[in-house]
C-alpha cells in the first residue's frame, strides 16, 4: 500500500491555498503598510479569496463555509476564535502530510538497503525539485536521467536504471521537463516498486521492476562558486578549464548523451567522439550521431561534470569562537552569520546560554522565518531552550 498518492498531495496543496495572518499585530502591520502604499487591502484580499474559492471549497470544513461565502475568511474582521481555528486546521493538514512523507521515507530506507550502494547514495539525499532531462528505453530497461541543480541533492546529475521493468503506470505520460516533487520506494515480492509525484504537469507515476541501479555526477566546485558570484556567464571555456582540478575525472553530459572526457586543451577532447566549437554553435559527434547546441541557449561549461564531490561551502562550517558567536549571528556579515549559526547548530548543549540570548534578540521577518524555524526545531529537540524562548517561538515549535 502506497503512502504517497496524487490525491493526498493535491488535498495538502488545497489546504494551503489561502494563507491568513496569525495575530492581531500582523494584521495591524499589514493594514498600516497598505495604507502607506495606497493599496486597497480589502479589495485585494477579496480578489485573492475569489481566486482560490472553488478549489478551497473541496477541502474546507463546513464550519468555515459561512466565512468563505460572506468573504471574511481572509479579512482582518474575521473573529479571532475563527482565525485561530482555521490556522489550526491548516497546521493539522501540514502535520498529516508530514506523517505521510515520514512513512514514505521509512519505506524507502527499508527498500533501498537491498539495492546497490550507488542507489543508496542517491536516496540518501532528496530528489525533490529534480527535473527529468532525458529518457531512454532499451527493451525492458528504462534509463531516467535527472538534473538536480535546482533541488536539494549534492549530486547534480543522476542516472537511474530500472532493470527488467514489470509494470509502468501514469495518469500523464512521463516526459522531459517534469519536476519530481515527492517519491517513495518499496520492496516487493518480485523486486521493487517506485512511485513519483510530479509537477508541471501534476502526475503520479509508478514503476515496478526486478532491480535498480544508479550513476551520479557532481558540478565541479569552481562551477558553483562562479555561479554564486554571478561570474559564470562572463567566464570563457578556456578560463574555466584552467580552473578545474587536473587530478579529477570529467564527463560531458548534455540533454542527449554522456561521454567521458579524455583531456582538456583550450577546448574539450572526448574519449569516443569529438567537439567542434563554432561562433554560434557547438557540435558533438559520437558514434556517428551528431548533436548541435546553440551557444545562445547553452554554455559548454554547463555540460562538464565530475565524479568527485568538493563542498563549495565548506568554509561556512568553520567554527566561530564562542566569544564572537553572538555578535556574528546578529551581525551583517553574511558569511560570519552563517558560520555562527552552524556553530550553534553543531554544539547546542555547550552553547545553550549563547543560543538562548541570540534567539531572544533576533527579530523574525518573512525572509528569516523558515531558517529560524529549522534551528528552533533542532534546539527544541536538544532540550536547551529556556521558558522565555519557548514562549517567543511557540508558533514555530511542533
Amino acid at each position: 500500500m502506497w503512502n504517497l498518492t496524487k490525491e493526498g498531495q493535491v488535498k495538502f496543496s488545497k489546504c494551503h491555498l489561502l494563507p491568513i495572518h496569525e495575530s492581531d499585530d500582523d494584521w495591524k502591520m499589514t493594514i498600516r503598510e497598505a495604507k502607506a502604499e495606497g493599496v486597497d487591502l480589502i479589495a485585494r484580499l477579496k480578489e485573492e479569496l475569489e481566486e482560490v474559492k472553488v478549489e478551497l471549497l473541496h477541502v474546507l470544513p463546513g464550519r468555515f463555509i459561512p466565512y468563505m461565502e460572506d468573504g471574511t475568511l481572509n479579512q482582518p474582521t474575521l473573529p479571532k476564535a475563527v482565525r485561530e481555528d482555521y490556522l489550526q486546521w491548516v497546521q493539522d493538514s501540514a502535520k498529516e502530510f508530514e506523517k505521510i512523507l515520514d512513512a514514505a521515507y521509512e519505506h524507502t530506507q527499508q527498500a533501498v538497503a537491498y539495492l546497490p550502494t550507488a542507489v543508496q547514495d542517491v536516496f540518501g539525499e532528496s530528489l525533490h525539485d529534480a527535473i527529468i532531462e532525458r529518457m531512454e528505453r532499451e527493451g525492458d530497461t528504462l534509463h531516467l536521467y535527472i538534473n538536480t541543480d535546482g533541488g536539494f541533492s549534492t549530486k547534480s546529475h543522476i542516472h537511474l536504471i530500472f532493470h527488467e521493468v514489470i509494470t509502468e503506470e501514469s495518469d500523464v505520460p512521463l516526459k522531459v521537463g517534469q519536476w519530481l516533487i515527492y517519491d517513495e520506494l518499496q520492496k516487493t515480492d518480485d523486486g521493487f516498486a517506485f512511485r513519483v509525484l510530479f509537477d508541471c504537469p501534476d502526475a503520479e507515476w509508478t514503476i515496478t521492476m526486478k532491480g535498480m541501479d544508479a550513476q551520479y555526477y557532481y558540478r565541479p566546485m569552481v562551477y558553483t562558486r562562479l555561479r554564486d558570484e554571478e561570474k559564470l556567464e562572463d567566464t570563457s571555456l578556456a578560463d574555466y578549464i584552467g580552473l578545474l582540478n587536473p587530478d579529477h575525472r570529467y564527463w560531458l553530459i548534455t540533454p542527449h548523451l554522456t561521454c567521458s572526457i579524455k583531456a582538456f586543451t583550450e577546448s574539450i577532447i572526448l574519449d569516443n567522439g569529438k567537439i567542434e566549437l563554432g561562433q554560434n554553435k557547438m557540435v558533438v559527434t559520437v558514434e556517428n550521431q551528431r548533436f548541435i547546441y546553440d551557444l545562445d541557449e547553452y554554455n559548454p561549461i554547463q555540460f562538464i561534470y565530475t565524479d568527485v564531490f568538493e563542498d563549495p561551502y565548506a568554509h561556512f562550517n568553520e567554527p566561530v569562537p564562542a566569544e564572537q558567536i553572538e555578535a556574528a549571528a546578529l551581525g551583517n556579515d553574511l558569511e560570519l552569520q552563517v558560520r555562527a549559526w552552524n556553530t550553534m547548530y553543531a554544539n547546542p548543549s555547550e552553547l545553550a546560554a549563547i543560543i538562548n540570548r541570540v534567539l531572544l534578540k533576533i527579530k523574525i521577518t518573512e525572509e528569516n522565518e523558515m531558517m529560524v524555524s529549522v534551528y528552533i526545531s533542532h534546539f527544541y529537540k536538544n532540550m536547551i531552550l529556556t521558558e522565555e524562548v519557548l514562549e517567543k517561538y511557540h508558533n514555530l515549535i511542533d
